[in-house]
């Protein structure tokens, strides 16, 4: 049996999605667990902004990514890819704080 690509554009633009978003998620993970392990001292904001970022934000973006059929089902293609957009948006937020922080 021959795979078969999904029928719905919905998947096509959610797998290109998914090269940004896990590319983002892993360079992220990697480049802000390296500036948790140096130990300078940067301030509490950037911190716990860093520490946020890492721990709650970073994977909300990859799971709401992932849960893309449960959420198609219950907010629309729309609904989905506004929530998608604003996760994102929140993520690419802190991250250039934290990095303005840091830096």
């Amino acid at each position: 049996m021959t795979p078969r690509w999904p029928p719905s554009r919905f998947w096509q633009y959610w797998a290109l999605a998914g090269m940004l978003v896990l590319t983002a998620a892993f360079w992220w993970s990697v480049e802000g667990f390296t500036l948790f392990e140096e130990a300078t001292s940067r301030g509490q904001i950037a911190d716990g902004l860093l520490r946020f970022s890492l721990l709650i934000l970073t994977p909300m973006l990859v799971i709401v990514w992932l849960l893309a059929a449960w959420m198609r089902h219950r907010v629309g293609e729309t609904g989905y890819w506004k929530m998608l957009g604003l996760v994102a948006m929140i993520w690419g937020g802190s991250v250039l704080v934290t990095q303005l922080l840091v830096g």
